[in-house]
């Protein structure tokens, strides 16, 4: 996605190997973490984080995101 079109509050992600895609939104949605499907025709991951999304929600996606790389890596 070209940067002047990128959203400010759905952060789009896609991991090293999408075959991990499946493990992620599984492991993320065990962890709290619900709604981080991608859009059906780009894939991947979209964290949506508007301003009803408090910090404390932000910092338990990224430990999440670090713990899952850690064991997958």
């Amino acid at each position: 996605v070209a940067v002047s079109d990128r959203s400010r509050m759905n952060v789009s992600f896609t991991l090293k190997d999408a075959a991990l895609d499946g493990a992620f939104v599984k492991q993320a949605e065990a962890m709290g973490l619900l709604q981080l499907k991608g859009h059906r025709s780009v894939g991947g991951m979209r964290a949506s984080i508007y301003n009803a999304m408090p910090l404390e929600g932000v910092a338990a996606l990224v430990a999440f995101m670090q713990q899952f790389a850690q064991q997958n890596s």
